[in-house]
């Protein structure tokens, strides 16, 4: 990410050396930046037709030229079909324009990446380069660390929230194919680094048998194809499901995850180890979950957990950041990035506390749907050590804000006193409420005895 600063560098280095630049602005800065590299420069040309004289190999644009609209592209295309196309824009997504929207203060023209990409497309470009740019922090005006809170949960959401402009570099070609989502289909991203092949074999086996019946496994691991054709017998001989073989030669099983993520396709994304077997209601019970509510992702209850309401730290002490428990509807996600924390050993807590954070699962308890080996990370100690100077903002129920603190143990708080006074009569205190302790358990006792003859009598 550059600062603002580097905008006309980062814009004449994608120039290059002694080449032919249309310069659609009047910065005479960029200008003198772009000749001192040997470039020949058109400053602001008068017309599209004045631009096609020129016959240039470059053209820089910024946020003027689609100030009536993005079809402006159309004529840029047709003016110079072969020039490069280097396009900066300011970020209608980004942290700064968010807040200043919020607090009903108006804004520069901004433009979404993604309508721009796809108006480039819609002109015959390629987008072949990006670079993200900040500018400096300007107050606005609330308190410090609302503010910067703010602009957390927006990075959050989107990291690239953090961006206040784009430069996107784009050539007129054919696009290339990218995974389009499949509405309905569950992609199930299995990793296997030291399993066997027969670990590897039961999954894919337990997969087969799944009640939901559009499915798409990706298996991210090392193993040849020829293996991979033996272990996936079963599941490619089951009508509407799909298996790909994802080349993952790291040893880091967030770097495997991430491999398979870039290919799938599915509405809904489930992660499973190569060993890790399914219950055949597992997905399909998770997905009715899901159409019931609004919520973006589900869980399978785990043994461990037995009692409402979803409580994050709970649920990781009892082991649900274990992916395998996992079902995400990614149409429901947004912006929200999903990938795993390559080469740390938090990796699965921290997406799944990432997830919580801003979107609370659906789950109901229920029988175990998941047959796995591994346990999951419960060091939350560790990770919220390892997050110090990044911590997650999360959105607080005002239920759970204004929810009552526990009474206070009146034996734990004189005691503490007394140990302040003196130690002495602390001890002394301690020796009197064991006492007291132990009579009262021998008046339960006895009653509990009574209560038994007496039942016994009659």
């Amino acid at each position: 990410m550059q600062t603002a600063a580097d905008l006309r560098t980062l814009v004449i280095r994608r120039a290059g050396l002694k080449r032919r630049v249309a310069l659609l602005s009047s910065d005479d800065a960029l200008a003198k930046g772009l000749e001192a590299n040997g470039c020949t420069v058109l400053v602001d040309p008068e017309s599209l037709d004045a631009l096609k004289d020129f016959g240039p190999e470059v053209v820089v644009a910024f946020d003027g030229l689609v100030a009536e609209g993005l079809s402006a592209l159309d004529g840029l295309a047709r003016a110079a079909p072969t020039a490069e196309l280097l396009f900066s824009f300011a970020h209608a997504a980004s942290a700064s324009l968010l807040s200043r929207a919020l607090q009903g203060k108006t804004s520069v023209r901004a433009l979404s990446e993604s309508e721009v990409r796809a108006a480039l497309t819609q002109a015959g470009y390629v987008v072949t380069g990006r670079d993200m740019v900040v500018t400096p922090h300007q107050p606005s005006g609330l308190a410090v660390e609302v503010d910067a809170a703010l602009r957390q949960l927006f990075e959050q959401l989107n990291p690239d929230a953090a961006a206040d402009r784009f430069l996107l570099c784009a050539r007129r070609g054919v696009v290339a194919s990218s995974p389009d989502r499949v509405p309905g289909l569950a992609s199930v991203i299995v990793t296997a680094g030291d399993a066997g092949l027969d670990a590897l074999t039961g999954t894919l086996a337990s997969l087969a048998g799944q009640a939901h019946r559009a499915l798409e496994v990706l298996v991210a691991s090392s193993f040849a194809p020829a293996e991979m054709e033996r272990a996936g017998k079963a599941l490619k001989a089951r009508a509407g499901a799909a298996l790909l073989a994802v080349s993952a030669t790291s040893q880091d099983p967030a770097a495997r995850l991430n491999a398979g993520l870039a290919l799938a396709r599915g509405q809904y994304l489930a992660f499973l180890e190569a060993g890790e077997l399914l219950d055949a209601r597992h997905l399909s019970s998770l997905v009715e979950r899901l159409a019931a509510g609004t919520e973006a992702w589900a869980l399978a209850t785990p043994r461990a957990t037995t009692s409402p309401p979803f409580d994050a730290l709970a649920w990781c002490r009892a082991g649900a950041a274990h992916r395998g428990l996992w079902l995400i509807d990614r149409d429901r996600l947004g912006a929200f990035p999903l990938t795993f924390a390559e080469a740390s050993p938090h990796f699965e807590l921290l997406l799944f506390l990432r997830l919580a954070a801003l979107f609370p699962p659906a789950w109901k308890p229920s029988a175990p749907t998941l047959d796995s080996q591994r346990a999951a990370s419960t060091d939350v100690e560790g990770l919220l050590q390892a997050m110090q100077a990044r911590p997650l903002q999360a959105l607080v129920p005002l239920a759970r804000l204004l929810r009552a603190p526990p009474p206070p143990n009146v034996e734990e708080v004189l005691r503490d006193a007394l140990e302040e006074k003196s130690p002495t009569a602390a001890k002394v205190f301690a020796r009197a409420a064991g006492l007291v302790e132990r009579v009262r358990e021998a008046a339960v006792r006895a009653k509990d005895q009574a209560r038994r003859e007496r039942d016994g009598e009659g």
